[in-house]
């Protein structure tokens, strides 16, 4: 039961870095070499807003956003235009860095701890 604990710990732990640490690259990336663009806000869907914009290609493209107003400054790949992030702030990007590093401890942890068990399994 322990072993499973760990493994759901450190695959909790993989999840958060990765989607906060992708997230965190996306808003400090593309403000500076993406295209930016001012979306119009779509529609909502349930707790969140839809805003649309078109890239320099005349293709249409959503990004979710749960807060902002009928429009917002979103910034894209202009290799992948459906890949954009809005602007965020100082503590919006801090709090981002800081939860992808308590993930990342969670994973090395929780891969550690099994590694651990199965050393000391095989040992005997």
């Amino acid at each position: 039961m322990g072993n499973r604990l760990c493994q759901l710990f450190a695959c909790t732990g993989a999840f958060m870095a990765l989607t906060l640490g992708r997230g965190l690259y996306d808003a400090l990336r593309l403000p500076k070499h993406g295209i930016t663009v001012l979306a119009e806000l779509d529609h909502y869907t349930n707790r969140t807003k839809e805003y649309r914009y078109v890239d320099q290609d005349g293709g249409l493209h959503f990004y979710r956003e749960p807060t902002g107003g009928q429009q917002l400054e979103v910034s894209y790949d202009p290799r992948n235009p459906g890949r954009a992030s809005a602007r965020q702030s100082l503590y919006v990007r801090v709090m981002m860095g800081l939860m992808a590093v308590v993930g990342l401890g969670m994973a090395c942890g929780g891969l550690g701890f099994t590694g651990y068990q199965l050393f000391t399994a095989l040992r005997g």
